[in-house]
């Protein structure tokens, strides 16, 4: 039996810009040191929404959590950019 390779991985959906508003850097500059700020509040609710919509059952809901983590990554990485230019 010859060996054979396994397909490609599907490829990854273009989710376009994050929710993050637009004045958020400066309202995380104001805020207060112990409040808790979500840049990718609305994926992170949709994604709690299609866990309670579907009884918990995660891979129904992959999409929403790789929104999810493709927020977090751009936001990590313009905070990354921000703090090196010292803006932050």
């Amino acid at each position: 039996m010859p060996l054979t390779k396994p397909p490609p991985p599907a490829p990854k959906p273009d989710f376009g810009e994050p929710s993050t508003p637009k004045d958020f850097n400066n309202q995380f500059k104001e805020k207060a040191i112990t409040k808790y700020m979500n840049p990718c509040a609305l994926e992170e609710k949709q994604s709690m929404k299609c866990l309670d919509d579907n009884n918990y059952d995660k891979k129904k809901c992959d999409f929403f959590f790789m929104q999810y983590r493709e927020c977090k990554k751009k936001w990590m990485e313009e905070r990354r950019r921000l703090r090196r230019a010292g803006q932050l």
